[in-house]
């Protein structure tokens, strides 16, 4: 069985809309249960549904890469996509929440810490500067926006189709060992670094677990599923059989989370996003789930701030709701500047 003749069109319509929202609504439930202190329970932990966003993000953007004259180009298009919805949720609550800090209006607004937050964030560095001077002090977690440490591993899994292919041709290896490869190397970082934060019990080893080496295992995992796509399919049956038996015996395994889990994950959300046409009917409308993703932690923040009477579904619809809105504002003006900016990349 060969893989796909690449580069190729993902079949359209398909689920992938719905797969989105499914995964930005359980990275948002994962964070409120953690923001608030409400536990119930819920099949999706953040941590397996961002894996699936990088699987998702995998599967496409090799693709894309592929098609693209240019490298310039791809880079472009990448940064059209993502940094204008990304930018304005950083400005915009930079602002905004200086109407909750401790601090006077005016000292806020001309503190280090506000002008520090502002740079390292649009920058991608929420690393260097995740709170903002007299805002959520004392809940649990003051973090602004614990939801931004992706975006620089998205940039950086965006870097590395270029780097891939040019290593395939420079080595005239089979691109299907060579993403492989990379999935196996992933595993071993992210098992070293999980090892050395289970003999420490230094924190920055766990962080450093889930950085960007570490995710490289469901980008590569959604590159191999698009290399693959008509074995997946043919044998889709038996993969989401075989992904979710391996989803509940994971534990049992040795490093079985670290090895298996991206491979599953991945199978997982590219074939519900692929079989059927259950969810085509979301594709005649904008796809706010990105722009979900980016806002809903502080949304979620300021609820916990500002209605600790609420009770866990009060909060937790207030939450939702509050996203949402906010994220078909968000849409309604990057849009047009994604519009504007795609369009003049067409012409040049």
């Amino acid at each position: 069985m060969k893989p796909n003749k690449v580069p190729y069109s993902i079949p359209m319509p398909n689920n992938m809309g719905v797969i989105r929202y499914i995964l930005a609504f359980g990275v948002v439930i994962s964070h409120f249960q953690i923001l608030s202190g409400y536990t119930f329970w819920w099949p999706l932990s953040s941590y397996s549904c961002v894996g699936g966003f990088f699987a998702l993000s995998g599967f496409l953007i090799y693709g894309s890469f592929l098609k693209k004259k240019s490298l310039g180009k791809y880079l472009i298009s990448r940064a059209i996509r993502i940094m204008p919805a990304y930018w304005i949720t950083v400005l915009f609550f930079a602002v905004l929440l200086g109407a909750v800090s401790t601090l006077p209006v005016a000292q806020y607004f001309g503190s280090a810490g506000f002008w520090k937050y502002l740079v390292c964030n649009l920058l991608f560095a929420n690393f260097a500067a995740p709170t903002l001077p007299g805002v959520f002090t004392g809940l649990p977690m003051e973090a602004v926006n614990g939801s931004l440490w992706t975006m620089k591993v998205e940039w950086f899994l965006y870097l590395t189709p270029p780097v891939v292919a040019l290593l395939i041709r420079r080595f005239k290896m089979r691109p299907t060992v060579m993403f492989a490869l990379i999935y196996v190397l992933a595993c071993v970082y992210r098992i070293a670094f999980v090892h050395l934060y289970d003999q420490t019990g230094k924190e920055i080893y766990n962080i450093l677990s889930r950085q960007f080496m570490g995710q490289l295992s469901y980008f590569y995992a959604g590159v191999l599923c698009y290399y693959w796509y008509d074995a997946l399919m043919r044998w889709r049956w038996w993969l989401l059989g075989a992904s979710a038996v391996a989803l509940v015996f994971i534990y049992d395994i040795p490093h079985g989370y670290i090895v298996l889990h991206p491979l599953a994950v991945s199978i997982i959300v590219i074939l519900c996003s692929m079989m059927g046409k259950w969810g085509t009917w979301e594709g005649k409308r904008d796809n706010v789930s990105y722009n979900i993703y980016l806002i809903h932690f502080p949304v979620i923040q300021l609820v916990v701030s500002l209605g600790p009477g609420m009770g866990p579904v009060g909060a937790l619809v207030s939450s939702i709701a509050g996203t949402v809105l906010l994220a078909c504002l968000l849409n309604i003006l990057e849009i047009r500047i994604r519009r504007r900016c795609m369009a003049r990349l067409n012409r040049s």
